[in-house]
């Protein structure tokens, strides 16, 4: 039974995530985060793209995280929440992922899904993330990359093709992260 539930996903219910603020009223930044990478203007090319999609990022300069276009780079986008143990408990794998690539040859981006952005900035603090992130209080991201429970990771190529999506299972190793970025991005970290 431990096993099943160490690999078990979590559901996006409302978990009293709700803080009663709107999301701009939420959202004061987090000093150490990487900015949100510049938007390309190019758009994203493949048999299944991401949608157009803008969300505020986590980072102190305020800015937006914008997908569904060519990331001119291939991209690893982790969905997270604070409600989710497992999420929790993936995002060092990321941000070693982040601190070891080549970032004109791999980035890595979070994005917290269906959350308080006051609890994602704390927790991001906690952890000492330095990767972008990005808010999605709606879950508009899970819905296109068609996640229903959390944590979930998409590997865009640099075109903006997804080239996979890893479901509601944890990546449990680094060592299993970077397999996955191998085997469908192709880029060796």
């Amino acid at each position: 039974m431990t096993a099943f539930l160490a690999l078990a996903g979590c559901t996006s219910g409302d978990d009293g995530a709700d803080s009663g603020q709107s999301a701009e009223e939420e959202l004061q930044g987090v000093p150490d985060l990487t900015d949100c990478p510049d938007p390309t203007g190019q758009p994203a090319t493949g048999e299944q793209t991401l949608p157009e999609l803008s969300l505020p990022c986590l980072d102190a300069g305020g800015g937006d995280l914008t997908l569904g276009e060519a990331p001119g780079v291939p991209l690893v986008l982790n969905l997270w929440a604070t409600w989710c143990r497992p999420c929790i408990e993936e995002l060092p794998l990321f941000e070693d992922l982040h601190l070891a690539a080549d970032p004109m040859q791999l980035r890595v981006i979070g994005v917290n899904s269906r959350d308080s952005a006051s609890f994602a900035a704390d927790l991001i603090e906690e952890l000492d993330l330095t990767f972008p992130n990005g808010f999605d209080d709606n879950g508009d991201v899970m819905v296109a990359a068609l996640v229903r429970n959390l944590p979930g990771t998409v590997f865009v190529d640099a075109d903006g093709a997804v080239a996979f999506v890893k479901r509601d299972k944890v990546i449990a190793t680094y060592a299993e992260l970077v397999a996955l970025v191998q085997e469908h991005l192709g880029v060796t970290v």
